[in-house]
């Protein structure tokens, strides 16, 4: 298994995905941070639980991102061609994906944690120039930042496991954002009962989203990693019956 990891490690390395796509992901973060900062009227909002709550929820704003990553880590082997010499060289393609998974899921801690810090550095520097103060020492805050975390790594292994399921780069992207974007938010609108359940918003629960009707975090997390586990064995059974 550690020599598939570094099979798999060394596949990213020699391409320029990580360098695109890890950065936007903080960037994309850091622009939701400095939004809910400078739209915040004074002092007295700045500072009230309500707004910190919500500032903090969107430092997984890059969770998406890490979404796609995932997806093109299982599927980039389809698109280039190289599948077939994959397999041929490790026959047992549940291997495979467990080796895609847990490199998924680092890039998706390793963005989480980059996220997680450099917004609460930005969010302080912000406070301090509108002359309030960030509770950096606050408990939910660091409760909510291990929420970031969690919810960048899930994402990335939910995507490797529904890319995997999909083989299709163009379909599987389009289909999870297209899913996110249009019809997950429809479903929450109309039916908020089942729409706390579905993965979008399993990570808002994560991240403690000042949102009415959404999960616990730890449901959250356990439910986004129930999606995650369903995808890989779905697309484990198969891949068993088709050609790579």
């Amino acid at each position: 298994m550690n020599g598939l990891v570094a099979a798999e490690w060394l596949k990213l390395r020699t391409t320029r995905l990580l360098l695109g796509t890890v950065p936007a992901a903080v960037v994309l973060s850091f622009a939701a941070v400095a939004g809910v900062v400078l739209s915040a009227d004074g002092v007295g909002e700045l500072e009230s639980a309500e707004l910190v709550r919500r500032l903090l929820s969107v430092t997984g704003t890059g969770a998406i991102l890490m979404l796609v990553v995932g997806i093109l880590i299982a599927v980039g082997e389809y698109r280039h061609g190289t599948a077939s010499d994959t397999f041929l060289t490790t026959p047992r393609r549940d291997l495979v994906l467990v080796a895609k998974l847990i490199v998924g899921g680092a890039i998706g801690l390793a963005a989480g944690v980059l996220s997680a810090v450099l917004c609460v550095g930005l969010a302080v520097v912000l406070y301090a120039t509108r002359n309030a103060s960030f509770p950096i020492g606050d408990g939910d805050v660091w409760l909510t930042l291990a929420g970031t975390l969690t919810y960048s790594t899930l994402f990335a292994i939910v995507g490797v496991g529904f890319g995997w399921l999909l083989r299709n780069q163009v379909l599987a992207v389009a289909g999870a954002l297209a899913w996110l974007a249009i019809i997950e938010h429809t479903l929450v609108n109309l039916a908020p009962t089942l729409g706390r359940w579905l993965p979008a918003a399993a990570g808002q629960a994560i991240v403690r989203t000042p949102l009415d009707g959404l999960l616990s975090p730890v449901a959250g997390a356990a439910v986004l990693a129930a999606y995650g586990a369903a995808f890989a064995a779905a697309g484990v059974r198969i891949s068993a019956s088709r050609d790579a």
